[in-house]
């Protein structure tokens, strides 16, 4: 099976952060219902109201939760998760938390919003992907969404869960 996950500059971001032009949303979202057999996309959550309408029925709404804490320099509620929206391949027994807590990535450079590879494990679990499918990663960033699935699927993926995954993987 075929599967993509889109990790593109969040709304309103594109131009401040990465110097690009904005993301098509609409685009984008109809490319992943039309190409592939599962899909994520992830958003910030101040983004979310205006994205999940673009997105078919049945769509799930997954939260990284980030236990980090907060800059003195902001004010008022600060975003601490990180909103994915998940059209599974398969549905996989066990079942999976929709809901994921771990610390942002650290090393591998400073690309804001880059994953750790404890993420990257839950995203595939949500998905239902087992070896010998393949992921797109459309927005690679680092390039871990696609070196972890590489070293999983090496390794066996049946046998790793999130708890395994580590900085180390």
């Amino acid at each position: 099976m075929q599967f993509a996950y889109a990790d593109p500059p969040y709304p309103g971001f594109a131009r401040r952060l990465y110097g690009r032009e904005e993301v098509d949303h609409p685009a984008l979202i109809s490319s992943l219902v039309d190409q592939y057999d599962g899909w994520a996309l992830s958003t910030g959550a101040y983004a979310l109201r205006d994205i999940l309408p673009l997105c078919p029925a049945g769509v799930r709404v997954a939260a990284w939760v980030k236990p980090i804490g907060v800059s003195s320099r902001t004010r008022g509620m600060h975003n601490a998760w990180e909103p994915v929206i998940v059209a599974p391949g398969r549905k996989l027994r066990p079942g999976r938390r929709d809901w994921l807590s771990a610390q942002p990535a650290r090393g591998n450079g400073v690309l804001i919003g880059r994953k750790p590879e404890a993420f990257c494990v839950w995203l595939f679990e949500l998905l239902g992907m087992l070896p010998g499918d393949k992921v797109h990663d459309l927005y690679p960033g680092t390039g871990i969404v696609g070196r972890a699935w590489a070293e999983l699927s090496r390794q066996g993926w049946a046998t790793h869960t999130v708890a395994d995954a580590g900085e180390g993987m």
